[in-house]
C-alpha cells in the first residue's frame, strides 16, 4: 500500500517538475529567441507593447494576455530547426 502512495506522489512530482521546465523553456527561452525575429520581420510592429492596467484580469488586460505567443512559437521553430540541423550535419 505504501508503494502505491509513494509511486503516485512521485508521478505527480515529476509531472509538476516537467510542467515547470516546459513553461520556463517555452515562455522564457523560446520567447526571447523569437522576439528579435518577430521584430525584424514585422519592422517593429509585433509584439505590441502591453499597457498593464490595474483593472481587468490578473496580469493586465484580458485581450492581450498572451500577445507574445507568436514570438514563442517562432523561437520554438528556430530551436527545433537548429536541433535538426546539428543532428543531421554532425
Amino acid at each position: 500500500m505504501e508503494e502505491v502512495i509513494v509511486g503516485e506522489v512521485a508521478k505527480g512530482l515529476f509531472r509538476v517538475i516537467g510542467y515547470l521546465v516546459m513553461e520556463f523553456f517555452f515562455w522564457t527561452i523560446c520567447y526571447w529567441i523569437g522576439w528579435p525575429i518577430c521584430r525584424a520581420v514585422t519592422f517593429g510592429a509585433y509584439p505590441k507593447q502591453n499597457n498593464v492596467s490595474e483593472e481587468g484580469s490578473f496580469g493586465g488586460s484580458s485581450s492581450n494576455q498572451h500577445s507574445g505567443a507568436w514570438c514563442a512559437l517562432v523561437g520554438l521553430a528556430v530551436v527545433v530547426s537548429v536541433f535538426f540541423f546539428v543532428i543531421t550535419h554532425f
